[in-house]
């Protein structure tokens, strides 16, 4: 058998072939982070008119038409994901669908992370003075990507859902937090239900995102929701650290460890390949 070594023309073409998917990978996603927001509004306007014991036929036909475009682009995106370097990896992770992963990895260059840590910094999953960034009212322009890390965040809900290597990584962390906080004398309480309110002040809001800094939880408790989040934000800057090794290697591009691993020396480096299911 004969085989033959690609000119030089052949892998500039190839690679002019997957900047042009990436490209067209991106839109897509943009478009259907759009389609999705017009869908819901116009499900909430059929909810309103619902409840008023009415209903808009403009409306419907119009709900009806964005799911329609909406099915069609989530349709494009998980058929261009099939080519993107590190399908080879995430495919095989119980949890990840073509559809959401897409959402995810059009929104990054990795040409441009050129650590983990970066990766994780503009995902919205670093850590800045001691807690993890998140918007403030007048505070200028976000240190992340809002829109990559709210697809993060469904990616989490889809890889706990799964109950593959991943959740069960999720599992292992939520325990160890569990464990921290009982050691230190806290109180594991399950997070108060309806209309978010302070229990230090007493103040109430209809939005989270209302919330001042002093309305956490009291002191010495720690809401059990608020304890699954931080083992599912684990597993999505593992997911991630994963993703971004994998990726690199497949581009040929230089890699490195986590920060834990070469410079405070922890032992506990996880492959990418240890996380696949299938």
């Amino acid at each position: 058998m004969r085989f033959e070594r690609a000119t030089g023309e052949e892998k500039t073409s190839e690679r002019e072939r997957k900047m042009t998917e990436t490209k067209s990978l991106t839109s897509l996603v943009d478009a259907a982070v759009a389609i999705e927001k017009l869908r819901v509004s116009a499900e909430l306007r059929q909810d309103h008119l619902a409840l008023l014991g009415r209903q808009d036929p403009e409306t419907d036909a119009l709900h009806q038409h964005l799911k329609d475009i909406e099915d069609y682009v989530d349709g494009r995106v998980a058929d261009l994901i099939q080519s993107h370097p590190a399908y080879p990896w995430f495919s095989k992770v119980k949890g990840v669908g073509r559809e959401n992963i897409g959402k995810v990895v059009a929104q990054i260059d990795v040409r441009k992370a050129p650590t983990i840590s970066s990766l994780w910094k503009f995902s919205g999953f670093s850590v800045e003075n001691g807690a993890a960034p998140r918007r403030v009212k007048g505070g200028g322009k976000l240190s992340y990507n809002s829109q990559l890390r709210s697809m993060c965040w469904r990616l989490a809900a889809s890889l706990k859902r799964s109950k593959g290597n991943l959740y069960q990584y999720y599992i292992k962390e939520k325990e160890k937090y569990t464990e921290r906080f009982l050691n230190q004398d806290y109180k594991i309480l399950p997070t108060p239900k309806g209309k978010w309110a302070c229990l230090n002040c007493g103040a109430s809001w209809g939005k989270k995102r209302d919330i001042t800094p002093c309305c956490e939880e009291p002191p010495g408790v720690i809401w059990l929701g608020h304890l699954d989040m931080m083992a599912l934000r684990k597993m999505i800057k593992l997911f991630l650290a994963c993703l971004w090794l994998v990726w690199r290697e497949a581009e040929g591009l230089p890699i490195t460890n986590p920060y834990a691993i070469d410079v405070l020396r922890h032992h506990s480096l996880i492959k990418p390949w240890e996380m696949t299911d299938r």
